[in-house]
């Protein structure tokens, strides 16, 4: 269960990072939102979502594009994607 809570914190960090980001960045919040929620979603019910492999490419596209633009939720992102692959996710 400590991967679960290792989880929790980066999801955290990541809503935090998220709240911090400029107003001009209204598009880069929502999806990264809506994200969260996909995370969220494929962990209350892994058989539903079917371990989703769309996810995790999402993710790693999304650090991608904001490596340059945002590299403090770049790097957040990084964690909770290679939390999720610990977790089989």
């Amino acid at each position: 269960m400590t991967g679960m809570t290792h989880l929790d914190d980066s999801l955290a960090k990541l809503r935090s990072e998220i709240q911090a980001l400029d107003i001009g960045d209204r598009e880069a919040r929502l999806r990264l939102e809506k994200l969260i929620e996909d995370i969220e979603r494929t962990l209350a019910d892994p058989k539903a979502a079917g371990a989703d492999a769309s996810l995790g490419e999402q993710l790693k596209t999304s650090v991608l594009a904001f490596e340059v633009s945002h590299p403090r939720i770049a790097t957040v992102m990084n964690e909770v994607v290679e939390k999720l692959g610990q977790m089989g996710i």
